[in-house]
C-alpha cells in the first residue's frame, strides 16, 4: 500500500486537548526518531474556527468574526485520521517556509512558538478571507474545508 500522509493532506485529530480539530499535515515521519519512539508529524491546525459573516456587518465586525486560532503540535500518526482533500502546493510551500525559519530546536521555546503561531494565524486568516467562492468539487476551493468546523 502506498504511503497517503504525505505533506499537505487535511487531517482530523483524534485524541488529546485538539480531537475533531482540523490540520495540515506539514511533515511525517514514518519511523521513530531519537525525540520521538513512534511514527509522528508535525501539523499546524485550526483551535477556534471564522464565524458566519452576513451583509449587515461592518469591516471591523468582519474582521473579528474571520479571525482563527492556530496550534502547531508534534504527534503520533496514529492519533490523526487523514481525509480526501490536500491543501494546494502554493499554500503549502507558504506554511511551511514560515516554519522552517523557525529551527527544530526553537521550536521548544515558549517564545518563538507564539511568535510562529501568530504569523501563521495572520497568513491563514488572510487566506481565508481571499478564498474562492465554489463547490469543495474544485481544487482551489479544497481548502474550504480547513476553515469549516466539523459537526458531529
Amino acid at each position: 500500500m502506498g504511503k497517503f500522509l504525505k505533506p499537505g493532506r487535511l487531517v482530523v485529530m483524534l485524541a488529546g486537548r485538539y480531537a475533531g480539530k482540523k490540520a495540515i499535515l506539514i511533515k511525517a515521519n514514518e519511523e521513530s526518531t531519537k525525540d520521538a519512539k513512534f511514527p509522528n508529524g508535525l501539523v499546524v491546525g485550526i483551535q477556534r474556527y471564522p464565524r458566519k459573516v452576513t451583509k449587515r456587518m461592518g469591516l471591523k465586525q468582519i474582521r473579528k468574526r474571520t479571525t482563527l486560532k492556530v496550534f502547531i503540535k508534534q504527534l503520533n500518526l496514529n492519533h490523526i485520521m487523514p481525509t480526501r482533500y490536500r491543501l494546494e502546493e502554493s499554500t503549502l510551500k507558504e506554511v511551511r517556509d514560515r516554519i522552517e525559519r523557525v529551527k527544530e530546536s526553537e521550536l521548544k521555546n515558549v517564545e518563538k512558538r507564539k511568535e510562529l503561531r501568530k504569523n501563521l494565524r495572520k497568513y491563514l486568516a488572510e487566506k481565508y478571507r481571499t478564498l474562492p467562492a465554489g463547490s469543495l468539487a474544485d481544487k482551489k476551493a479544497q481548502s474550504r474545508f480547513l476553515f469549516s468546523k466539523l459537526r458531529f
